[in-house]
């Protein structure tokens, strides 16, 4: 009996490794199942110059390639929809990134961005890109009100190699942090270095919304920026920290 009965706990504890462990990813895509050239799969909204690309490639045989051009109109991006359950508190992401030589100095680009409906009713997009001597910065922008808050980091975003970018958000904090390469180079609540908001509606809060909407890509606000090229590979979405 006892030896049965310990045959039994192990079996228990062995599917809770599995299941709890399995729980934890909300989403991953390494890129490897689409077809070369094109991009069109049903897990993913394509907007602009966006394709599956065999010459640069962090794991496997593949990547996505973005192309994006000058102002908002010529974006480039992918973006899941209603992938995060819809409590979700808090989530992690982690992606690998290739930019071939980020925007110049003054034009305002975003290359993460999370949106969707605050508490308050309005409508929130909380992102990360940058904008001075390329830079990264975190923005806060909104709909049915004025906002458009940033806070600039002093870390540079790297050109011409592969790299690690993790991500946090926190709708219950109202917080979000960002790590190069294990790097922790941003985080909202740790400091006001350069932060503030364009516009007052929210009472220069960020207020962080449901996670409805997850944008990975490129965009250059401004025009005479020149075009962007960028890679992404290896993308996953966790409640847990993604090593």
């Amino acid at each position: 009996m006892k030896s049965k009965h310990k045959f039994y706990i192990i079996l228990v504890i062995s599917i809770c490794l599995i299941s709890c462990n399995s729980n934890k990813v909300l989403f991953s895509d390494n890129f490897e199942a689409y077809t070369i050239n094109k991009f069109t799969p049903n897990v993913w909204k394509v907007e602009g110059n966006v394709a599956v690309d065999t010459t640069k490639m962090f794991s496997g045989k593949q990547s996505i390639r973005f192309k994006s051009g000058e102002g908002y109109a010529n974006r480039a991006f992918i973006t899941l929809q209603n992938t995060i359950p819809t409590n979700t508190e808090a989530f992690y992401g982690a992606l690998k990134m290739y930019v071939e030589e980020a925007s110049r100095d003054g034009i305002h680009w975003t290359m993460i961005q999370v949106a969707g409906k605050t508490s308050r009713g309005f409508h929130a997009e909380v992102r990360y890109g940058g904008q001075h001597h390329k830079r990264l910065m975190a923005n806060y922008d909104t709909k049915e009100i004025k906002t458009d808050c940033w806070h600039h980091t002093t870390f540079k975003i790297p050109e011409k190699k592969w790299f690690s970018v993790q991500l946090y958000m926190n709708r219950k904090s109202n917080n979000m942090k960002l790590w190069i390469d294990g790097i922790l180079v941003h985080e909202l609540n740790a400091n006001n270095l350069q932060k503030g908001c364009l516009n007052n509606g929210n009472n220069q809060e960020w207020t962080f919304p449901k996670f409805e909407l997850l944008t990975l890509g490129w965009v250059d606000y401004q025009t005479n920026g020149g075009e962007r090229e960028v890679w992404i590979d290896d993308v996953k979405l966790s409640t847990t920290m993604i090593k």
